[in-house]
């Protein structure tokens, strides 16, 4: 007899203190992707950007503001709007070859004065 009740006096499942902190987890988790999610999503319109700059013959590399409105007019019909001329860097090597890299840094609020930031660092190699 003692064994029936004592099995039936056990907690079975959570109680709501604990779905309460399961869902405040959740919450959190659901939170950050959405802060986190469109940084990454614009740093792979800008590599995208970048790629078609390197495809398209008509640009005169050699003018940094003639790349830089070809690269600004890309990320406008994207909707890509963190980055200015000043995050672009453009070099040439001796062999030709001419080097276009964005280099940015973008902030998000997160909860009150809290943010998160992600740097990136992309880079396309074009030779003509």
């Amino acid at each position: 007899m003692k064994r029936l009740t004592r099995s039936r006096h056990r907690q079975h499942g959570m109680t709501a203190v604990g779905w309460l902190l399961v869902a405040t987890i959740f919450g959190f988790l659901l939170l950050t992707f959405f802060r986190v999610f469109p940084m990454y999503y614009d740093n792979l319109k800008v590599q995208s950007a970048l790629e078609g700059l390197a495809e398209d013959a008509e640009i005169d590399f050699n003018s940094k503001r003639t790349v830089w409105n070809a690269l600004a007019k890309r990320l406008r019909i994207q909707g890509v709007k963190n980055l200015n001329q000043n995050h672009l860097y453009i070099t040439k090597t001796k062999s030709g070859q001419i080097n276009i890299r964005v280099k940015y840094e973008v902030r998000s609020n997160y909860i009150a004065n809290l943010f998160i930031g992600a740097s990136f660092d992309e880079s396309i190699a074009i030779t003509r």
